[in-house]
């Protein structure tokens, strides 16, 4: 059935079986990453300079691509979001939003069968949640192609919300200042059955992570080195496996 699957969206692309890192964006599943403030650029730009496809991640991102090329028969294709992931925040963002937009209607353009999935940290995974709740100009099959989401310790978290992984108390720090409803991201989702269940319900294509004391995203200031905020890579094996079944089975 995987195989069967995967040459039915591959396609033309004609991916080899066990290629699990692709040189060619429309094989199978795109990654763009995002990373967080202060994380270093990437290299090799492409797509009128909007991502590299070398680097440009940032650690905590870079260990789920990690986890992602050990999955056999997957030739994920990744790419870093190329933006200011600078400390003056909100200009940072808002370019980080529209530079994601346009190169998510672009990806669907060039590869309109391909599942995109998103995955960022700190900044990034605000840029990311600024952009699915207003999506603006992103084409309805660009939103559509979105897979998979994940968010590590964003400063926009919100307690409560069904996408939360393992729900944490406390706000982020800039959750007060959010132009629009965390709960725009459960509009994510499809109807289908869990890992490990035969039962169908509400599957939300969003996975927000936040660790207990981290700085960012549960306020807590006694993680003024962020050695907390910096330690998501432990998520990494989960939601590579959590990616791996919504790409296996042909619900949507």
């Amino acid at each position: 059935m995987l195989a069967a699957l995967i040459v039915s969206m591959v396609g033309l692309g004609g991916a080899p079986a066990n290629a699990a890192l692709s040189s060619n964006m429309c094989d199978f599943a795109i990654v763009v990453g995002v990373r967080g403030t202060g994380a270093p650029a990437g290299s090799n730009a492409v797509h009128d300079g909007r991502v590299w496809t070398n680097g440009g991640l940032g650690d905590q991102v870079a260990a789920l691509r990690s986890s992602l090329i050990n999955l056999p028969d997957m030739p994920f294709y990744f790419l870093g979001l190329n933006y200011p992931a600078s400390p003056v925040l909100q200009p940072s963002i808002q370019q980080g939003v529209s530079t994601l937009i346009w190169e998510l209607n672009y990806i669907n353009e060039k590869c309109p069968y391909a599942p995109i999935i998103l995955a960022g940290h700190s900044q990034g995974a605000a840029v990311i949640s600024h952009m699915l709740a207003s999506p603006g100009f992103l084409k309805p099959e660009a939103k559509a192609g979105i897979r998979n989401v994940v968010l590590f310790g964003d400063p926009e978290y919100k307690t409560g919300m069904v996408t939360n992984v393992a729900n944490k108390p406390n706000n982020g720090l800039l959750s007060a200042q959010l132009l629009f409803p965390k709960t725009a991201l459960a509009d994510y989702k499809y109807w289908g059955y869990p890992e490990d269940s035969n039962v169908e319900q509400w599957l939300y294509k969003v996975r927000e992570y936040c660790n207990a004391g981290d700085y960012f995203c549960q306020s807590n200031f006694a993680d003024s080195d962020f050695t907390i905020h910096n330690q998501y890579k432990q998520y990494a094996p989960g939601a590579a496996k959590w990616i791996q079944y919504t790409l296996t089975w042909f619900g949507r």
